[in-house]
């Protein structure tokens, strides 16, 4: 898996990411915290719910 040279740099509040390059789901960034970020599912569906990640593995959805 190859990092998104601007994944820790670029990435705020609001944002579209994937857990993985190669990952289908897609997330919002509802905030940061030092070096993890909680992102919630765009997908509203029975058992989501907001979770940490670290934002060296988040990588920006392409718009």
């Amino acid at each position: 898996m190859t990092e998104n040279p601007r994944t820790r740099t670029s990435l705020k509040v609001g944002d579209k990411v994937k857990v993985h390059a190669e990952g289908t789901s897609v997330f919002t960034i509802v905030s940061i915290d030092g070096n993890e970020a909680l992102i919630e599912s765009i997908t509203s569906a029975p058992g989501t719910y907001p979770f940490h990640c670290k934002l060296e593995r988040l990588v920006p959805v392409e718009s």
